[in-house]
């Protein structure tokens, strides 16, 4: 058994979660609301701007493509991504760390931690979770050729079948795969656990989208999805 295949089984039912998570299984219904859809890719949007990759470079083995393709990937995340269209409406303040509600600003540390903190092997098996989105999204869509999704639903689901990403999921587990087998077994307990905690995260950003609300402590009533936006705090002061 590859060690990408000891994750997933250590990970378990929570594995299957994230897969058949509701947000997930509304989408592929064709019944994912617009409200939910871009709840969850406006939050996802601050994700955009924290240059997590770069902290990682450092660490790639010279054989493996990850840094060439991060990079790559940070070109055309900057230019085409469905997220973006958001600003439309929500202004540049999405793209910042500081409108990231609880989940989201989670993920984003957690990722950052174990960035500084990890091996290479740490770093994909902590991040494997969304660049499985290639399966997670892409595959199964090609597989069940969903109807009833919004316009921009197809337009995000269908970036996910670009051979570009994955080819990002190949070298992903490619390294998981690698560290996994010649380290120790402490070292792959360590992997393991943060390709639970990577998934649970992953898990909780969906659940704020799916139930509308991920509100910070002391908030009070949410003042929309963008958390501390000092524009929106205005408009509800006034």
């Amino acid at each position: 058994m590859k060690f990408i295949e000891e994750c997933k089984s250590f990970a378990g039912p929570v594995w299957e979660s994230y897969l058949h998570h509701p947000w997930i299984e509304a989408m592929f219904a064709g019944d994912l609301s617009d409200e939910r859809f871009e709840y969850w890719l406006i939050q996802d949007l601050p994700y955009l701007s924290t240059n997590i990759a770069e902290i990682a470079f450092p660490k790639v083995p010279p054989h493996n493509k990850w840094e060439e393709l991060q990079r790559e990937y940070k070109i055309r995340s900057g230019e085409t991504r469905v997220e973006l269209r958001m600003l439309e409406r929500v202004d540049d303040f999405a793209k910042t760390r500081w409108a990231a509600r609880p989940w989201r600003d989670g993920i984003i540390n957690f990722w950052i931690r174990t960035a500084y903190e990890g091996t290479f092997g740490d770093i994909c098996c902590a991040t494997y979770v969304c660049d499985a989105f290639s399966h997670t999204f892409g595959e199964r869509y090609l597989l069940e050729n969903p109807t009833g999704l919004s316009e921009l639903q197809v337009e995000w689901i269908e970036q996910w079948i670009d051979p570009f990403h994955e080819k990002i999921r190949a070298v992903t587990e490619e390294a998981i795969n690698e560290y996994g087998e010649q380290t120790t077994d402490y070292e792959r307990d360590k992997m393991r656990w943060l390709f639970l905690r990577g998934t649970q995260y992953q898990i909780g950003t969906f659940d704020a989208a799916w139930n509308l609300s991920d509100p910070w402590p002391g908030e009070g009533e949410e003042t929309g999805v963008l958390a501390g936006s000092p524009e929106l705090l205005k408009k509800v002061v006034e």
